[in-house]
C-alpha cells in the first residue's frame, strides 16, 4: 500500500513537471514567434563592432526617446573595447514600431545579455526583474525617470538641488529681461524632489534680485490658461516661461506653436523628448536643457562592470546637463 502511494506521488510529480515544462516551452515559442520578428524588423538597430567579444550590453527604450538613446548608445559604445563588449541599441525610430519596455527587457533576458541600460518613461510604474534562462539576474541600470520599485542596480539622473540652481543660471537673463516670468511645475510642487527643484530656482532668483516671476504649480489646465492669457495680453510685451519638467515643456510648446502672439515669448524647456528636438530646430525653444546622454552612456558602462567585478554599484548617480540654444 505504501509502495502504491509512493508510485502515485511520483506519477503526479512527473505529470506536473511535464505540464510546467510544456507551459515554459509554449511561452518561449510565443515570444520567439510573435515578439522576435517585431524586434528584428525594428529600425534603427545599432551594434558596436566586435562580435567575438566576451560581453553583450543592451541599451533599450521607446520611440519617444530614440534620439537621446542613440547618443547614450554612442557613449556606451566608446567604452566597448575597454570592457570587451558588444553594445547593442534596441529603440524603435517610429511610434508604429513601439513596444512596451517590459518586452524589451524580456528580450534582453532571452538573449542572455550581460547588462541592460534602460530608459524609463513616466508611464512605467514597475518592471519584472531581468533574469537569464539559467535563472541568474541581469544587472540593469535605469536612466530617465526614477521608479524605486524597478529592480535596478543604479539610476543615473537628476540631482534636484543642483538642477534647480543650474536652471536658474540658464534662465537668469531671460527672466531679468522679461516683464513677467513663469516657472511652470504643473501639480508636482508637493512632491519633495520637485519642491526642492522649485525652491532652489526661486532661491537663485532672489539672490540675483529677480522678483518679476510667478510659480505656476496648479493643475495643467489652470497653468495653460494662465500662460495663454499672458501671451495674448497686449499690455505684456515680452514674457519668459521656464518649464521644469518634460511634460510641461511639451504642453507649453503646443500653446506657443499655436498662438499668434508667441513671438514675444522666450521659453526654456527641460527634457529629452524627440518632439522637443523638433521645436528647438524650428526656433520655438530659446534653450533646451537635458541630461548629457553620451556621458550617461559612459557612466552606465563603468557602473555595470563595477557591479560585475566587485558586486556593488552606486545606487543613485547625478548626471551632468547639456544646454542647447534654439535658432
Amino acid at each position: 500500500m505504501s509502495g502504491n502511494r509512493i508510485s502515485y506521488g511520483k506519477k503526479v510529480f512527473y505529470i506536473l513537471l511535464f505540464i510546467s515544462i510544456a507551459f515554459f516551452a509554449a511561452g518561449i515559442f510565443f515570444f520567439a514567434s510573435k515578439i522576435f520578428p517585431r524586434l528584428n524588423s525594428q529600425n534603427p538597430i545599432f551594434e558596436s563592432e566586435g562580435y567575438d567579444r566576451k560581453n553583450h550590453v543592451l541599451v533599450v527604450g521607446q520611440a519617444d526617446n530614440s534620439a537621446f538613446l542613440y547618443q547614450v548608445f554612442e557613449g556606451a559604445k566608446s567604452l566597448a573595447v575597454q570592457f570587451n563588449s558588444v553594445v547593442e541599441l534596441r529603440a524603435p525610430e517610429l511610434q508604429a514600431d513601439n513596444m512596451d519596455l517590459q518586452t524589451l527587457v524580456d528580450y534582453a533576458a532571452l538573449v542572455n545579455c550581460d547588462g541592460i541600460i534602460a530608459y524609463v518613461n513616466p508611464q512605467v510604474k514597475k518592471l519584472q526583474k531581468p533574469v537569464r534562462v539559467d535563472g541568474t539576474e541581469i544587472p540593469m541600470i535605469t536612466i530617465g525617470y526614477y521608479v524605486p520599485e524597478i529592480p535596478q542596480i543604479s539610476f543615473i539622473g537628476n540631482n534636484y538641488s543642483s538642477l534647480g540652481m543650474q536652471l536658474g543660471i540658464e534662465s537668469e537673463s531671460m527672466a531679468r529681461n522679461s516683464e513677467k516670468a513663469f516657472i511652470v511645475i504643473s501639480g508636482k510642487s508637493k512632491n519633495p524632489n520637485y519642491g526642492n527643484l522649485v525652491n532652489n530656482i526661486v532661491s537663485f532668483y532672489k539672490s540675483k534680485e529677480i522678483h518679476n516671476y510667478e510659480v505656476l504649480d496648479k493643475s495643467t489646465e489652470e497653468n495653460e490658461e494662465k500662460i495663454t492669457d499672458a501671451i495674448e495680453d497686449p499690455q505684456l510685451k515680452n514674457i519668459s516661461i521656464i518649464c521644469l519638467t518634460e511634460e510641461d515643456s511639451l504642453k507649453v510648446m503646443r500653446i506657443i506653436s499655436s498662438v499668434p502672439a508667441s513671438h514675444k515669448t522666450k521659453v526654456l524647456c527641460f527634457g529629452e523628448n524627440e518632439t522637443l528636438e523638433i521645436y528647438l530646430k524650428k526656433g520655438f525653444i530659446t534653450k533646451l536643457v537635458s541630461l548629457d546622454p553620451e556621458k550617461i552612456g559612459r557612466t552606465a558602462m563603468r557602473e555595470l562592470f563595477e557591479y560585475r567585478n566587485r558586486g556593488y554599484a552606486n545606487s543613485y548617480i547625478s548626471a551632468e546637463i547639456r544646454v542647447r540654444k534654439g535658432k
